[in-house]
């Protein structure tokens, strides 16, 4: 993390080098904050300018990802989840960790979490609790994801809870279905339609009239649903993205 020193306040950035980047671009991401992404090559001197030259759209970008993150999403150190797919309110217990131990995380029953960790390390939280969700996706996610391939006729070859970055689930070409564990903190009628729409892709992998039909037969307002699940990712703990 950079911090450049301007003439007002002084504006925090995370750099992502790539060698596919053809050239700089600025986001604002949940979590993060200010992400600059750059070409393998750019130099890095430069990116100072270049942030100011765009301070006013930053500010007004993180003013607006402020404003629309829910305050339970917000609290640092994080004291509850609400993994609103379980209808379950999940209370964090921190401990202490002992010397050198890395940030773990285990279920104390269905509505505790066991947090050993420093809330200074807040990358290893994250992955520690995105572990811990990980966990528990497989043992919901995935048995609903059998019984809908069952009830529709719709197979897979295999499945996988992971915590990605952006994708709520996806449908490779082998038949792999991989879902979120981040879907816990979303209602169930929209779980359902991540789960829909990935086993769909086994049988059409693009998003042709072919696909929405057969969406649509196993989920009536499936299109809606997608419309809403754009803005879902807001009730997801930003600090989660430190994970990765």
């Amino acid at each position: 993390m950079s911090t450049h020193l301007s003439r007002t306040v002084p504006l925090r950035y995370t750099v992502r080098s790539s060698a596919r980047a053809r050239r700089v671009t600025l986001r604002v991401v949940p979590g993060l904050g200010l992400v600059v992404s750059v070409p393998r090559r750019f130099a890095r001197r430069d990116i100072p300018a270049l942030i100011e030259a765009h301070r006013e759209w930053v500010e007004a970008a993180l003013e607006e990802l402020d404003r629309h993150t829910p305050e339970p999403c917000r609290v640092w150190p994080p004291e509850v989840l609400e993994l609103a797919a379980l209808g379950r309110r999940v209370s964090i217990r921190w401990r202490r960790p002992d010397a050198d131990e890395a940030a773990a995380a285990h279920w104390g029953g269905a509505h505790v979490l066991e947090l050993r960790a420093l809330p200074a390390d807040r990358a290893g939280v994250a992955r520690a609790v995105a572990g811990a969700l990980r966990l528990e996706g497989r043992r919901v996610l995935l048995p609903r994801l059998a019984a809908f391939a069952a009830d529709h006729d719709l197979r897979y070859e295999r499945a996988a809870v992971r915590a990605q970055r952006s994708r709520w689930g996806s449908c490779s070409s082998r038949g792999t279905v991989s879902l979120n564990c981040k879907l816990l903190f979303l209602r169930p009628a929209l779980v359902d339609y991540v789960l829909l729409h990935e086993l769909a892709h086994t049988r059409h992998l693009d998003h042709s009239a072919r696909f929405w039909d057969l969406l649509e037969r196993c989920q009536p307002g499936a299109r809606a649903r997608d419309r809403r699940l754009h803005s879902a990712a807001r009730r997801v703990p930003p600090w989660l993205e430190r994970a990765h």
